[in-house]
């Protein structure tokens, strides 16, 4: 494809590199510096892209372009045309051989754990190269905020990492841009858990953004790099009354994991924010707690550079990296947590898997009614000769007090013997020796049949959670806290719904806030956060909902 620069020398278009919603990226032949992005004919609002595009052109942010050649942003730098309208633009190309998404390098697990496709660097990532990938972050953004642009959409996948620890921020055709004369160009698309309190509930198609809202998504990017990977308004232990709110409601009132006078508290495996030097936490709480009412007393990203550039580090008796002034070594802790919870968990697993042997010593004594208790009556006293003349009448009566003696002893007789059925059954239900004694023992004061019933009735079976009906199951069980997944809409495919339940087991936690799993459909990483409602339910990438019970 040849195209038409601005100033109209000619540009032709080699392979596709990369191909999205709006348009595809291609090569430029002849200038390996440059990309191309053609946008898509029937894309909406294209003229309005356009217009936002050759606005930006005209206001390049200083620094876009580090004096070595290092992109930091991917501003647009020229128009394309066809020779009768404008189709595209050119901006700088960056090397993708050595980049991740920065949620590769802030996540733990997706840290130590690259994809076989993916860059091998990621393992080797220490703590100290993770506050330079947030000082450099902090870096990228003060440039994008010397002109009159908001990022908006500022989230883990326009953000990528290098290994020298090196930022670039892409999409910047999707950042909000008021031009010189005040038309503004808005970002319509955020991502929940990067989005600033204030801008809760509005309509981000028709509603102007301020920078401060950048202000917030970036600390809650330094939150993630700098405290393994928990985002603050997500992961934590709930102490305030009733189940934990969503995280822009916390967000909207200032409560954050650790954060001061926050019901939610920093999660056991989870570093404490007071590890962090005094004035890294004094920022946090700028734009956390201060932020939630007053957007302008967040932190700008110069003020978070100079402070995360000036921070001294150590290294532990274990070899963790901190801060010179963390006592003790939160890294330690939560290696010793970890280690005791698979400890109790490999003991609890040996319990469960294997039969308790149990062995009988002696025989238990055997029911019949010969064991039944005796029944002893006092004894008639002697009573002196009647006198001959009244003999046929002691006669009579000694009839009518046996006849009655007997009648007795038929009724109570039976009656024991259902008792002790009862209590048989009773025993073979389940009951303990001591239940079925002191049973046995009561069977002649007044221990009827209904007693014992009620007493040994079995509960109500219990039913498993399950997903909704409309919920398509993918795959077979596994081992882990969670065996199943379902995908719950017609966008969400079973890869990704079994990678997302691999992905809640490896935290090894049964209610994870958020995760992050790969799609092997679209090959790329995404962000998922879970809540628990008939069954975890995880929610995220392109409007997917997972279940994993």
């Amino acid at each position: 494809m040849r195209l038409i620069r601005s100033d109209g020398s000619p540009v032709q278009l080699g392979a596709v590199l990369a191909s999205a919603g709006e348009g595809a990226i291609h090569e430029v032949l002849g200038h390996p510096e440059s990309v191309a992005k053609v946008f898509h004919a029937d894309l909406k609002d294209l003229s309005g892209k356009l217009a936002k595009v050759q606005a930006m052109i005209a206001s390049p942010p200083d620094g876009a372009v580090q004096s070595d050649g290092f992109v930091v942003l991917t501003w647009p730098t020229d128009l394309l045309s066809d020779g009768s309208r404008a189709v595209g633009y050119l901006m700088p190309r960056i090397d993708t051989s050595d980049a991740v998404e920065i949620h590769t390098v802030s996540n733990p697990s997706n840290r130590a754990n690259p994809l076989p496709t993916a860059p091998a660097w990621t393992p080797n990532v220490t703590w100290s190269h993770l506050v330079n990938v947030a000082a450099n972050l902090c870096l990228a953004v003060d440039i994008v905020h010397r002109v009159n642009a908001v990022i908006g959409d500022f989230q883990e996948r326009n953000i990528l990492v290098n290994d020298t620890t090196r930022v670039t921020l892409v999409d910047c055709d999707s950042m909000q841009f008021i031009d010189s004369t005040g038309r503004q160009y808005l970002c319509g698309v955020a991502r929940p858990e990067f989005t600033a309190p204030e801008l809760a509930g509005m309509d981000l198609a028709r509603t102007a953004r301020g920078k401060p809202s950048d202000l917030f998504a970036l600390a809650v990017h330094i939150h993630l790099l700098l405290m393994a990977g928990n985002h603050p308004f997500l992961r934590g232990e709930w102490t305030g009354p009733g189940e934990q709110p969503d995280a822009l409601t916390l967000a909207a009132s200032g409560q954050w994991a650790g954060g001061p006078g926050s019901a939610l508290r920093t999660h056991p495996l989870a570093p404490p924010a007071s590890f962090l030097p005094h004035a890294v936490q004094q920022l946090c709480t700028r734009a956390f707690t201060d932020g939630a009412h007053d957007p302008t007393a967040r932190p700008t990203a110069a003020e978070w550079r100079e402070t995360l550039l000036g921070m001294q580090l150590g290294t532990c008796a274990r070899g963790h990296q901190m801060p010179v002034e963390a006592d003790p070594c939160p890294w330690c802790h939560i290696d010793d947590q970890r280690l005791a919870r698979r400890s109790a968990r490999a003991s609890y697993s040996g319990r469960s898997t294997d039969q308790v042997v149990y062995q009988v010593s002696t025989p238990m004594p055997a029911y019949s009614s010969s064991a039944q208790p005796v029944l002893s009556y006092p004894a008639v006293p002697p009573t002196a000769p009647a006198p001959t003349g009244n003999r046929n009448l002691f006669i009579v009566l000694g009839v009518a007090a046996a006849a009655v003696l007997a009648l007795v002893l038929v009724f109570l007789i039976p009656s024991n013997q259902k008792s002790d059925q009862e209590t048989m059954t009773a025993t073979s239900r389940g009951l303990d020796d001591s239940y079925t004694t002191s049973t046995a023992r009561s069977t002649v004061t007044s221990t009827t049949r209904s007693t014992v019933r009620s007493t040994v009735a079995a509960p109500p079976p219990r039913v498993p959670a399950a997903p909704p009906p409309n919920a398509k199951p993918c795959g077979g069980p596994v081992p882990g806290i969670y065996s199943h997944s379902a995908a719950g809409s017609d966008l969400t495919s079973c890869p990704f719904a079994m990678s997302v339940r691999d992905a809640v087991n490896a935290t090894g936690h049964p209610d994870p806030r958020m995760v992050n799993a790969y799609s092997p459909v679209t090959n790329k990483w995404y962000a998922v956060t879970c809540v628990v409602e008939a069954v975890l339910t995880c929610r995220g990438g392109n409007n997917a909902v997972v279940y994993v019970y």
